[in-house]
């Protein structure tokens, strides 16, 4: 295990990346200070589920701004955040009881793997997480800690001895880039099925896997597992939620009901933050999550609850689930077809609007100029904001996931920008 030396910490930062200075955005557009436009093809931060500048989410800002802005959970309740957990859980189905609201979807992971442990207490053994190799579950220590992604992990475990209780899953098989069910009960058996607390992955994976799907019986066979052992099934839909796939959220097409589920970006499209561990019936039966020492000063706050909730209205009257698994259609054939145009680019993965093109380069290419960041740079020259992703050379994607609004003519708008970035790359 590295660690940490003088040399590194006195030795100079790179300068950071020159950006484009954003001042306007409407739907899938934004434009710099100096006037030229981009097609969001991330939606920012794969959260812009409903595009900028939609005047209900930001009508509905304004008049709880003139209500009231803040108080704490402590000392008064408040209609928005009440409303807001009763429509969230009204979402997800039966099996989920309460939300503990926080200011991102990495504090959700942690207050996750923060009430795995606590319904386990009697039982201090219990303290082992399995996650899915690769995985990426926010920017938090502990968040970071149970994520598949050294590239991330890097400096947090030169801070550590290593003896933390996280077990990456991965796949055994070559040819398959996510873990089966065979490696999952394979690394239950080698750890112990009475020393899991909890298993933790994504249904569809974003900057760790660029888009990699978990099939529906390998989560149908998670929930048998974990029902079997004692252990909690948790499900990150930070980026999956509330839409984006086709369905409300990633896991629900399976048919299974986690035990916790960790929310953000999408519950308020990127106008205000905000995140959400969703608490089931089977945590702590017997005691109210919101009892414990949970909660962050802003967490649930009356804007952010409020902002939260008008999202959700505007996803569920236009059915942008529905919509983006219309939209993800065509949007998968365009990029199937720039695919086909040069020898480096895969078959395009993902559901719905988190879709990705696989980019085919071998180690020592990647580890010396990954070709996702050369085709995300083209791509902003030519107008089209996209992400590189992927852990290594196996999983290099670009990531193309626009606003679940995105209308036909700026998907067609996007593909003929990403096909000129490609073709740049390609020259």
């Amino acid at each position: 295990m590295s660690a940490v030396t003088a040399a590194d910490a006195a030795a100079p930062a790179a300068p950071p990346p020159r950006r484009p200075v954003a001042v306007r955005a409407r739907g899938a557009r934004v434009w710099d200070e100096r006037g030229r436009e981009y097609i969001d093809g991330s939606s920012g931060a794969v959260c812009v589920n409903l595009g900028h500048g939609v005047p209900e989410v930001l009508d509905a800002m304004r008049a709880q701004a003139e209500r009231i802005t803040f108080v704490h959970r402590s000392q008064f309740a408040h209609h928005a955040v009440q409303d807001l957990s009763a429509e969230i859980l009204s979402i997800a189905g039966p099996g989920h009881r309460e939300v503990v609201y926080t200011n991102s979807g990495s504090e959700a992971t942690e207050t996750a793997l923060r009430l795995a442990l606590h319904h386990h207490a009697a039982d201090p053994a219990r303290a082992v997480v399995l996650t899915q190799f690769p995985s990426y579950h926010g920017m938090t220590a502990g968040a970071l800690g149970v994520s598949g992604h050294p590239p991330r992990r890097r400096h947090l475990d030169a801070l550590h001895d290593g003896s933390a209780t996280t077990v990456p899953v991965a796949s055994g098989d070559p040819g398959r880039l996510l873990p089966g069910l065979a490696d999952w009960r394979a690394a239950f058996a080698r750890t112990g099925p009475e020393r899991v607390a909890a298993v933790l992955l994504e249904p569809v994976g974003g900057a760790a896997s660029g888009a990699c799907e978990v099939p529906d019986e390998v989560l149908r066979g998670l929930r048998d597992l974990c029902d079997a052992s004692g252990a909690l099934l948790a499900v990150d839909e930070v980026m999956t939620g509330f839409g984006r796939t086709g369905w409300w959220f990633g896991h629900s097409r399976s048919g299974v009901t986690p035990d916790l589920v960790v929310t953000g970006k999408g519950l308020s499209a990127g106008y205000t933050p905000i995140g959400a561990c969703l608490v089931g019936d089977r945590v702590l039966p017997n005691r109210p999550a919101t009892d414990l020492a949970f909660g962050h000063t802003m967490g649930g706050n009356p804007l952010s609850a409020a902002t939260a909730l008008a999202v959700l209205a505007y996803t569920r009257e236009h059915d942008l689930p529905g919509r983006a698994e219309r939209a993800g259609a065509v949007l998968r054939e365009g990029l199937a077809e720039t695919a086909a145009s040069v020898p480096f680019l895969g078959a395009p993965r993902g559901r719905g609007l988190l879709l990705a093109l696989p980019v085919h380069q071998d180690a020592e290419g990647f580890a010396r100029a990954p070709l996702a960041a050369r085709i995300c740079a083209a791509a902003e020259r030519n107008g089209l904001i996209v992400y590189p992703a992927g852990v290594d050379h196996r999983y290099q994607a670009v990531l193309v996931t626009p606003p679940l609004t995105v209308d036909d003519a700026d998907l067609r708008e996007l593909l003929a920008r990403l096909r000129a970035a490609v073709a740049e790359v390609d020259a």
